[in-house]
């Protein structure tokens, strides 16, 4: 078990208002770390910052939307000045929804393709500045979706891809910088999120809405979800110095449902 400590850290988590954003926003605090949650639900939020200061952990809320560059950077500078140097970023805001190719509108296009990927773009611009001269680790949350091709997924897929090849070129330009930028890539992680997509896919494989997550499981070698243990056990690896050497590189969190 990973016990290392992230004491006086400095991390930015987007989306850490709900699911993976919020499991991390508390695992990290709990280590020590002082967070920052960059995300446009304020009642969501909130609550998560205050359960991290009912612990004694440190955090903050900052309304943002990661899809406006001016927001990011405001936002930013207001972190550096309340805790000092950010040493890790983790992209984890997201959006997701099913729908057939030829049924998927220029409007789904532009809502996934900013949410999922320019606001990633944007955001690593933002922690690659506050890093330089410094070093630091950015872990952009990619999917499954962003290894293998899946039908009734076009353009998410088409992101979490895009989320692949932002992330290792951005590796590549600043690894002599000491800034390391890897991805996490979840198969099915149980959240909110899925609570609605389980409606859709149970559309496209003809299932109750009820039969999609275990007929994922039964197609997992594992037989069982990703779990939010799983998700936070692999950032917390990718944000210490057990992955010194890391960067460029993907976990992929699927169970056996992908092997490369």
């Amino acid at each position: 078990m990973n016990t290392e400590r992230l004491d006086d850290k400095v991390t930015v988590i987007t989306g850490g208002g709900s699911g993976m954003g919020a499991a991390m926003a508390k695992e990290f605090a709990k280590r020590g770390a002082k967070v920052a949650i960059f995300d446009l639900n304020e009642e969501k939020s909130q609550k998560v910052v205050d359960e991290i200061q009912a612990f004694g952990g440190t955090a903050s809320f900052y309304k943002t939307d990661v899809t406006v560059k001016a927001q990011i950077d405001e936002n930013t500078c207001k972190v550096s000045e309340e805790y000092g140097r950010i040493n890790s970023w983790i992209n984890s805001a997201g959006f997701s929804k099913m729908a057939p190719f030829l049924d998927s509108s220029e409007e789904l296009w532009d809502l996934t393709i900013n949410v999922n990927l320019k606001a990633t773009f944007l955001c690593c611009q933002a922690a690659v500045r506050e890093m330089l001269g410094h070093g630091g680790t950015i872990i952009n949350m990619s999917s499954l979706s962003g290894k293998k091709p899946s039908s009734w997924q076009t353009i998410y897929c088409a992101s979490k891809y895009g989320v692949q090849g932002l992330s290792q070129s951005i590796a590549k330009e600043f690894a002599d910088e000491g800034i390391r930028v890897n991805t996490i890539c979840p198969g099915i992680v149980p959240t909110e999120m899925w609570e609605k997509l389980k409606y859709e896919y149970a559309k496209k494989r003809d299932l109750d809405p009820e039969e999609v997550l275990p007929y994922f499981k039964k197609n997992i070698p594992m037989h069982k979800l990703v779990d939010l243990k799983n998700v936070t056990d692999a950032a917390i690896f990718l944000t210490t110095d057990s992955s010194s050497y890391l960067t460029g590189q993907s976990i992929n969190l699927v169970g056996g449902e992908l092997m490369e």
